[in-house]
């Protein structure tokens, strides 16, 4: 099982809290398409925190790049698989790094890298999945209220007590992550995700995080989708494995 190390301090590039020099540390994956913009500013703002793993899920802009030029270990995709699939490569790596935590957020800037502390915080606590939940005050009316019904049944379906289930912004530990099978190549990887928190019986916590602007991505509609998709979900016979 995990250890918990207790963490304290900041060293250089990297935010680890160490105890006779005992550290826990700490990968964020960030997948990203056609996010030229914003991800190099994403990725700075990472690195005082962790190493950086931006997997390019297939972007026909400079995202490879101004990702690399930040500082970020980058994996491309030749082809788009989509956000599930990009998140898998980027666990694998994390794993293949030793990453006690692993931390996802968004490319396009609507996370802001600053609450990445809460989340390690909650680790220190013994909490093994931590999850951010919005403020959604600026988002569109109908978008409040489709995510609270969709979270109100993913958790009821789940068995599990997340006020934010299409988060995008979330930790694990490393130990974990191991333990969930997940294959979702989409937007559904986030109730999969849940749904493999709840089957783990994993201890959870929720973290209030800032979200500075709305940005359009995933609808209602993807919504209601990736619950479907949770709803036929079968259990798997031949686990994922994360090595």
């Amino acid at each position: 099982m995990f250890s918990q190390k207790r963490l304290a301090g900041a060293e250089s590039s990297e935010f680890k809290r160490c105890v006779d020099d005992d550290c826990m540390k700490t990968v964020i994956v960030i997948p990203a398409h056609n996010e030229e913009k914003t991800v190099a500013s994403v990725v700075k703002k990472c690195r005082k925190y962790g190493t950086v793993i931006v997997v390019n899920d297939a972007s026909n802009d400079s995202t490879e790049k101004m990702a690399k030029e930040a500082g970020a270990i980058v994996i491309t995709h030749k082809r788009n698989k989509g956000l599930g699939g990009a998140l898998r490569t980027g666990f694998s790596k994390a794993l293949q790094l030793k990453a006690d935590i692993i931390i996802t957020l968004d490319a396009d800037g609507q996370h802001v890298p600053e609450d990445i502390p809460k989340f390690i915080e909650k680790i220190n606590e013994g909490y093994v999945f931590v999850l951010g939940e919005r403020d959604l005050h600026r988002y569109p009316l109908v978008k409040k209220v489709g995510n609270f019904f969709l979270n109100r049944a993913t958790n009821l379906v789940c068995r599990t007590k997340l006020n934010d289930t299409e988060s995008g912004f979330r930790a694990f530990t490393g130990d974990a992550l191991k333990k969930m099978v997940l294959d979702a190549e989409k937007y559904e990887i986030a109730t999969e995700i849940v749904k493999e928190v709840g089957r783990n019986r994993l201890k959870t916590a929720n973290v209030p995080v800032d979200v500075p602007f709305y940005v359009k991505g995933v609808g209602v509609v993807d919504g209601i989708k990736n619950f479907l998709f949770l709803i036929k979900r079968r259990p798997h016979l031949k686990k994922l494995a994360y090595t």
